[in-house]
């Protein structure tokens, strides 16, 4: 069943996705109502699953690590079988996130790597018990990552707001650090008091944690989750293969501000172009498909896409 949203809900979504760190008097202010009428109407989105969580964008590559990216296509995999590699995956501390796919691929997942060979490992001893399932996969490194926040829910009056990941040098952490962008960085709506609470510290070196760790773009920004099933939407990835790369900042452009795109993933060994868009079907896919052809003719030699619905296991990073 979906929700509909009246004005409200989309400035309230629209600002929140911005940042989710925001907090209620400057979000009523934005949104232009009550803080009792902003919070009431962020409880029934919660409530009605539309929201489904407000997580902080980490940079993971300046605490050291690498992401890696493997798609998979399976074979002679019942339902359980699937389930089996899925909790296998999800057993596995440096899996970041896991995506159930429709179409070219079946499942991707994200792995946050410090050394080449700890990737190695587990690559081997996935394939160790999977392997007669797995009929074809394709491992890329996925840094950076350009994040846009969701406006397919605007109408019109929308500001882009960007969140690269993947292109700085390694910061300095401690464990202070790293305990907080794990209990706040899953729930970026908690006050600093109940983060504090939770790590037997003070609200004040909290916010300054949290405050230093924005500066220095180890928190690179912080996102809603939002169901755009619930919103009457699907969610794709588009691979883009190029005849050329002239125009590439070309398309870049196109697609950052395009209300539908959110994010473009640069890759070594996926796509020439990558980006992630919602739309409400696939006919409206295909049109925006078809434009992007039409204006870079003779630079978009084909294109695939597939659609993502479930994530088994999503954290702190990108979409």
């Amino acid at each position: 069943m979906t929700v509909t949203l009246d004005e409200w809900d989309r400035k309230i979504l629209y600002e929140l996705d911005k940042d989710a760190s925001v907090p209620l008097k400057s979000l009523s202010r934005a949104v232009g109502r009550s803080k009792e009428f902003v919070h009431y109407r962020i409880r029934r989105l919660e409530k009605e699953k539309v929201i489904n969580g407000y997580t902080a964008i980490v940079d993971m590559s300046k605490l050291g690590y690498f992401t890696f990216r493997v798609y998979l296509k399976f074979q002679n995999a019942d339902d359980a079988r699937i389930t089996e590699m899925v909790d296998y995956l999800k057993q596995e501390e440096h899996v970041w996130t896991i995506a159930e796919l429709h179409g070219k691929w079946d499942y991707a997942f994200f792995l946050g790597i410090k050394k080449i060979q700890e990737f190695h490992k587990i690559w081997k001893g996935f394939l160790l018990v999977f392997k007669e399932n797995v009929k074809e996969n394709k491992i890329a490194i996925y840094s950076p990552v350009h994040n846009f926040n969701k406006r397919f829910f605007m109408k019109e009056g929308t500001q882009v707001v960007e969140k690269v990941i993947g292109t700085g040098s390694e910061g300095k952490v401690d464990e202070l650090d790293m305990r907080i962008i794990k209990t706040w960085g899953v729930d970026v709506r908690q006050s600093s008091a109940e983060v504090a609470h939770k790590l037997k510290t003070s609200p004040m070196t909290i916010a300054n944690r949290i405050k230093v760790l924005k500066e220095k773009r180890i928190i690179a920004g912080c996102k809603i989750d939002i169901d755009q099933v619930k919103l009457g939407y699907q969610g794709y990835r588009v691979d883009l293969y190029l005849n050329k790369t002239d125009r590439r900042n070309e398309i870049f452009s196109y697609c950052r501000n395009h209300s539908n795109i959110y994010q473009i993933n640069d890759s070594i060994g996926g796509a020439d172009f990558e980006f992630e868009i919602i739309v409400k079907d696939l006919e409206e896919l295909l049109g925006i498909m078809n434009d992007m052809l039409v204006k870079f003719k003779g630079t978009i030699a084909s294109y695939e896409y597939f659609s993502f619905s479930v994530f088994p296991k999503l954290t702190i990073v990108p979409d």
